[in-house]
């Protein structure tokens, strides 16, 4: 039997939505041009396969044709040759069985798509202000600081309702949660941003140098505003159900969208590739207005602090505790809600398995398939 015509014939059957994996493979099939696939594409292909045979619908062949024809971004980074499929080569990397791949092989080009239908779709369409969205002659004069991740969807509810806050106001909030919340979201912010490191690797880098990221610095701001108009017109809100009285509003604000460690680590990739098709300030608004909704409620249980690095998270809340509660501010529920509350931690899922990342992004890729595939397909 031909390894080359069997590889062909692999290749016809993924395109045809087969799920078989290569070892397994004895067709064999015409040979469609001078070269295969990679490895790592045929390999994504069947994973994307598999999970449509899993939601009963069938690969969409606009994406087959994009899949096979990606590339694998990051510098260096070849298409790889199947074993079995000919002769080995003299140089460059080994021939590899797919199915032994890493999961982050196939992520990478999983990244690069996904990261073409969001530039596909262009950045959200800025909200229209209606006259509804005016500021209310009766609204508070207030300012929200904090954590980003929570200060901005809840801005943005209120500006909605006419109650949009004031550079020079009479009060100050500081939004914040308990520190290992704060700086689990700091993580998912910077990765739909400037992406970065692993969680784990970008955790122990701050134990190491004894400092929080500035995204989950509460206390600069809560200092900063307390020294222009006073500390007692400054409250640290760790209930955020008490923070619309305070408003003298009565329906709740905003929260922040739901990302699981995987969506977020998900992000964290399609950011690298995402780089090499557009600008700084364009990435990030593509990544928070288009893949964020997108990835909302996916990618299972938020990040958490390893059992390794407990003890300094720990410490730095009652830190940041007692600074607060010295500081003469006032609160909004209770300091020790600061505290990370006592819950056993199984190390193995305090963050997401390249697996995990993986098994999202074909999720992504299928639903929708994009619109780079829905424009192809309408060309048709």
């Amino acid at each position: 039997m031909s390894g080359v015509r069997r590889a062909w014939g692999w290749v016809a059957s993924l395109r045809d939505g087969g799920t078989t994996p290569w070892a397994d493979w004895t067709a064999e099939g015409e040979e469609r041009g001078p070269w295969l696939p990679g490895a790592q594409q045929l390999e994504l292909l069947r994973r994307v396969n598999e999970e449509a045979v899993r939601r009963g619908v069938r690969t969409d062949p606009v994406l087959v044709d994009r899949l096979l024809a990606a590339s694998a971004p990051g510098r260096g980074r070849p298409d790889l040759l199947l074993a079995g499929a000919g002769p080995e080569p003299r140089f460059g990397p080994r021939p590899v069985d797919p199915a032994a791949l890493p999961p982050r092989d196939l992520v990478r080009v999983a990244s690069g798509l996904i990261a073409e239908d969001l530039v596909a779709a262009g950045e959200p369409e800025p909200q229209r202000r209606h006259w509804w969205h005016r500021r209310r002659p009766w609204a508070p004069s207030y300012r929200l600081v904090g954590h980003p991740w929570l200060v901005e969807p809840a801005l943005a509810d209120l500006a909605r309702r006419g109650r949009p806050q004031r550079e020079q106001p009479r009060h100050v909030y500081v939004l914040a949660a308990d520190l290992e919340t704060m700086v689990a979201q700091a993580w998912t912010a910077r990765a739909f941003a400037e992406g970065g490191a692993g969680w784990t690797e970008w955790l122990r880098g701050l134990a190491r140098a004894d400092r929080l990221p500035p995204r989950a610095d509460i206390l600069t701001p809560a200092r900063t505003w307390g020294a222009r108009i006073g500390p007692e017109r400054v409250s640290i809100v760790l209930d955020r159900t008490l923070l619309p009285r305070a408003l003298q509003g009565s329906r709740g604000l905003a929260a922040p969208p739901e990302i699981g460690g995987a969506a977020a680590d998900l992000a964290r990739w399609v950011g690298p590739s995402l780089a090499l098709l557009v600008g700084r300030d364009q990435r990030e608004a593509l990544l928070r207005g288009r893949l964020a909704p997108r990835l909302t409620g996916l990618g299972g249980p938020a990040v958490a602090v390893p059992t390794e690095l407990r003890g300094w998270i720990d410490d730095r809340a009652e830190r940041l505790r007692t600074q607060l509660t010295r500081g003469g501010y006032a609160f909004l529920g209770d300091p020790d809600l600061l505290l990370a509350p006592a819950t056993d931690r199984d190390d193995d899922r305090c963050e997401p398995s390249e697996a995990e990342v993986l098994a999202l992004a074909t999720q992504v890729l299928i639903e929708p398939a994009g619109p780079v595939a829905r424009s192809a397909k309408e060309q048709q």
